[in-house]
């Protein structure tokens, strides 16, 4: 649409108030801002039919964004879209300014179900010194978000982890009622009930903000849109030998029964994921090898250290000393056993799954492209 103005200005010597030409071109330009200004309002007011978002139907739209979606809010108009007319907005710039712009460190540990994931999230978690207290945190630790057994409000469910997730790494709770993990020993909860209130006091007191998940981010190339909208996150990748993997579900509850019942992940799926993370070059994430951390577990601790850019300890030595060839473990509580960190024997879990594993299974194994790939890139036996 365009808009005419039309004036004329009169001749100087005719002017018989104190008005100069100057200021008739000046009241011209005003008088076309302000048209200009009308129409531009009367515009937005034909794209915005709906109310403005909630701030709970403002994250779900900047999660979508984030994560390469369109931004489509039902029901309400996003304040980024009422502005730039919801066409080729930069995601980036449309994360509320309400929520933490991800200045401390955050480290996402990634890997399957028995993979020693939960061991790496110690790991991580040793890397601050000092003691936690309930009014000073060094880190906040969280076991497993995602999980089943969580509940969120309906608009974060209908996110899922990815909404889960991004808030996380900025200690942005909204939307979420329970987490199953927050009871856990590897969970920084100080002894008190989940409420986002507290969860989101504690995580921001925090110098570092480290979470682990086994059933999501396995293939690492659709989450690197969430590395590249948080400036200090970083991703630790826990790899084990696939077989190994498989030998521990097939004799650890509840995952053989999973295995029984169909369904659950696969032998070549596993190997699969691993071998497409092969092909990612990224400084943000870094591959950990669980066999090498139980055969070698001060040189891969080490290297963890460097590649978060931390200091490496009295605090990290003694918690290697505790955790690998121990000399005696803490006895576990009954819901405890064969899920603690402590190791007296660290060497001789790589091969148990020589001893667990069919013929057949082994067979499919080597068969698999992806398999003997990922056997090669990381030096598994044979």
């Amino acid at each position: 649409q365009v808009v005419l103005l039309l004036g004329k200005l009169p001749p100087q010597d005719s002017v018989s108030v104190p008005v100069t030409r100057m200021a008739m071109l000046g009241l011209v330009g005003t008088l076309t801002l302000c048209v200009l200004q009308a129409q531009s309002l009367h515009l937005r007011s034909d794209q915005r039919e709906s109310p403005v978002c909630s701030l709970a139907q403002e994250a779900r739209a900047d999660v979508s964004l984030l994560s390469g979606q369109k931004l489509t809010p039902s029901g309400c108009s996003h304040p980024a879209q009422i502005a730039a007319g919801a066409q080729g907005v930069d995601h980036v710039s449309l994360i509320r300014t309400n929520v933490s712009d991800g200045s401390k460190l955050a480290v996402w540990v990634s890997s399957y179900p028995r993979s020693g994931s939960s061991t790496v999230l110690s790991l991580v978690s040793s890397s601050v010194e000092g003691e936690e207290t309930q009014s000073q945190t060094s880190i906040f630790s969280l076991f497993e978000p995602c999980h089943d057994g969580d509940e969120y409000d309906p608009w974060k469910e209908e996110q899922g982890c990815a909404s889960l997730l991004w808030g996380l790494s900025r200690c942005d709770f909204s939307g979420v009622k329970k987490l199953w993990g927050w009871a856990d020993p590897h969970s920084s909860n100080h002894h008190m009930k989940f409420e986002a209130g507290v969860a989101t006091d504690i995580c921001q007191k925090a110098d570092l903000v480290a979470f682990k998940t086994v059933d999501y981010g396995h293939h690492l190339e659709k989450w690197t849109w969430m590395l590249n909208t948080h400036p200090h996150m970083k991703i630790v990748d826990v790899v084990r030998d696939p077989r190994g993997i498989w030998a521990s579900w097939k004799t650890t509850e509840p995952f053989a029964t999973l295995l029984k019942e169909g369904g659950y992940y696969t032998l070549e799926g596993i190997c699969q994921n691993f071998a497409r993370n092969l092909d990612i070059q990224d400084v943000r994430i870094h591959h950990i090898v669980f066999e090498r951390l139980m055969d070698n577990p001060w040189e891969t601790t080490t290297r963890v250290f460097q590649f978060l850019g931390l200091p490496f300890g009295e605090k990290q030595k003694k918690w290697i000393e505790s955790t690998f060839n121990a000399k005696e473990c803490p006895e576990p509580k009954p819901w405890e056993i064969g899920f603690t960190d402590c190791h007296t024997k660290s060497a001789s879990v790589s091969e148990k799954w020589r001893e667990v594993l069919t013929q057949e299974e082994i067979a499919n194994f080597n068969a698999n492209p992806d398999c003997r790939r990922v056997v090669q890139a990381y030096g598994f036996s044979p």
